[in-house]
């Protein structure tokens, strides 16, 4: 169902720069890929190995992988479907794992990143899948999330709140992360030189594509009654139902490095 979305299945929203077409979804949609491997700060070193937490069909890795050919990319995913698709797509290896419990060496990258995957991990900090990805990272290693985040723990109001767990229902997200409970997670972690950049307005653009991809979605629904269709087509309008209160939902990039010293278990 991905590809009404995308026709290459980037799983993600986009990211606009100025001058770019507002209305030409895959462009904004590869332009995201390219920002994330700019937060990396790759330099196309042979045998540097980058791990993509949550690839989805791989379509991010198969980006990469055209820029920079000499990188050693490996993606982790839940969804066989997914994983078995992007296994066919390019030469990267692709395993089927829990985020939280990837069947991989200690200290076995030299950078990783989560484009909007880390929402899917336990907790509001999800300091579970930090912990993994602070284990996996080699000294110094760069960690780069893209993701919504909750601006803070408190309790959302009436009727925010209703529409917030109808969303994250739709996307089977447990919750979303709570920026300051993960910027301190990291921390604990052994995470250093962290930043946060606010990507709200270069994703929005994004958004205008909603209607027509759910015109699509209920196209399809009517000739096929799959009801994962409705559902993707309903968490994509909650989406933009969410958009106009910036006082509690923000999304950002968070970009940091493994330090030798963790602060806690």
């Amino acid at each position: 169902m991905y590809q009404f979305w995308s026709k290459n299945r980037n799983i993600h929203f986009g990211y606009y720069r100025w001058g770019m077409n507002p209305f030409r979804l895959e462009g904004m949609l590869e332009a995201m890929n390219d920002f994330v491997a700019s937060q990396l700060g790759l330099q196309g070193d042979a045998g540097s190995r980058i791990l993509d937490i949550g690839c989805g069909y791989g379509t991010t890795v198969r980006q990469l992988l055209r820029h920079h050919p000499n990188l050693n990319l490996v993606g982790v995913g839940k969804d066989e479907g997914q994983i078995k698709a992007a296994s066919a797509s390019c030469q990267a290896s692709f395993i089927v794992a829990d985020f939280e419990e990837i069947p991989l060496p200690d200290a076995s990258f030299d950078a990783a990143y989560g484009l909007e995957s880390f929402c899917f991990a336990k907790g509001r900090s999800k300091e579970g899948l930090i912990k993994e990805a602070a284990r996996l990272l080699q000294h110094d290693g760069a960690l780069v999330v893209v993701d919504g985040f909750l601006k803070n723990g408190n309790e959302l109001p009436f009727p925010v709140r209703f529409l917030y767990e109808k969303a994250i229902k739709a996307w089977s997200i447990e919750d979303l992360p709570v920026l300051d409970a993960f910027l301190q997670a990291l921390e604990k972690q052994g995470f250093t030189s962290i930043k946060v950049q606010d990507l709200a307005w270069r994703m929005a653009p994004s958004l205008l594509q909603v209607p027509r991809v759910c015109l699509r979605l209920w196209i399809a629904y009517f000739r096929s009654k799959d009801e994962k269709l409705l559902r993707y087509c309903s968490a994509l309008w909650l989406a933009i139902l969410l958009s106009p209160f910036r006082r509690y939902f923000g999304y950002y990039a968070v970009t940091c490095r493994k330090s030798a010293v963790r602060l806690g278990n």
